[in-house]
């Protein structure tokens, strides 16, 4: 401010900001008289008008307190550097910025690179629509549309989390890519690590190696390792995602006959998905590959204990039951 004091007498040039407040709060202005005040006894009278513009200074300093407790600040998000380059080995930044809290972004042609805090970051393939949805409040998350992102993720379990279309991916400690097609279904490649994968009460683990794959209405189909047979894999997308009573009957054929011990995480999700007959098949499959614990019986199986489902997870060698119940208690 230049030629006086605008805050405390009204005079010199005010600031933009201030002017700006004073509209807003111009409709809460009380319009009855101001009481009568004693006069202040053994005291440095203050100059005319200074009661008032202490008192108004007083109330400026609230009304912004509270305007900045109230508005979300808007230099919150995640800082946005351009890249261009025909591959991601020459790629090189050409401008940075900041990606808001709701705001999305195109990558059009080019790619970019997200940093996701300071717990990882993201890149962007181009023809990407990306979203970034919460800055760590709650979890650190963004919302993908369309296209190819690249994780690479060092938090706890957890902490990082995309919605899609026809599923959420959660991080549990890894590198993986997520793929969103133009019809929103989408696929999931784990390079490292874990992801958890989950719509409606669907929920699949997908390890290092393993493909997810998903679709609009059917949530997460049966994680399976890239290198499984592609009959294997073609089956499990006929049991998945749909098919006459029998194209299942010829898919669970092919899927028990095509499945190897690597193969047992697919056939240990398929349990909780499958029933009747079935499940029966794929359990006898399964236990012909990894014997359960002595805790686990057919029966038991068949109709779809808890325990005993976990139980039989620790016998797979893939970590503990425990753990994972843990990190995807909020899901």
């Amino acid at each position: 401010m230049s030629g006086g004091d605008y805050l405390w007498d009204g005079s010199g040039e005010p600031d933009a900001d201030v002017q700006r407040l004073e509209t807003v709060l111009r409709s809460l202005r009380h319009a009855r008289p101001a009481p009568a005040l004693p006069a202040p006894e053994r005291r440095r009278a203050l100059r005319p008008g200074g009661w008032w513009s202490l008192a108004a200074a007083a109330a400026l300093v609230v009304a912004v307190a509270t305007v900045w407790m109230r508005t979300p600040d808007r230099r919150e998000g995640w800082t946005l550097s351009w890249l261009e380059g025909t591959s991601w080995s020459d790629a090189r930044v050409v401008r940075e910025g900041r990606l808001g809290v709701g705001e999305w972004i195109e990558t059009g042609a080019g790619r970019a690179r997200l940093a996701v805090g300071d717990i990882g970051e993201v890149e962007l393939e181009p023809s990407t629509r990306i979203a970034l949805v919460d800055v760590g409040r709650k979890a650190h998350r963004l919302s993908l549309a369309r296209g190819v992102m690249h994780a690479m993720i060092w938090a706890p379990p957890g902490q990082f989390v995309v919605d899609t279309p026809s599923a959420i991916a959660v991080d549990l400690g890894c590198r993986y890519t997520l793929e969103v097609k133009d019809d929103g279904s989408g696929v999931l490649r784990v390079e490292a690590g874990w992801v958890g994968f989950e719509h409606a009460g669907v929920r699949s683990l997908v390890p290092a190696g393993a493909v997810g794959d998903t679709r609009p209405g059917k949530g997460p189909g049966t994680p399976h390792f890239e290198d499984a047979s592609p009959a294997f894999s073609d089956a499990l997308d006929v049991i998945d995602f749909g098919g006459s009573a029998d194209a299942r009957r010829v898919a669970l054929d092919t899927l028990v006959a095509e499945a190897r011990a690597r193969d047992a995480i697919s056939l240990w999700h398929l349990l909780s998905r499958v029933d009747g007959d079935e499940r029966a098949s794929i359990h006898d499959r399964l236990a012909a590959l990894v014997p359960p614990p002595a805790s686990v019986s057919r029966e038991g199986i068949l109709r779809g204990d808890r325990a005993m489902l976990d139980a039989w997870w620790d016998a797979l060698g893939l970590g503990s039951s425990e753990s994972w119940r843990k990190w995807t208690a909020s899901w």
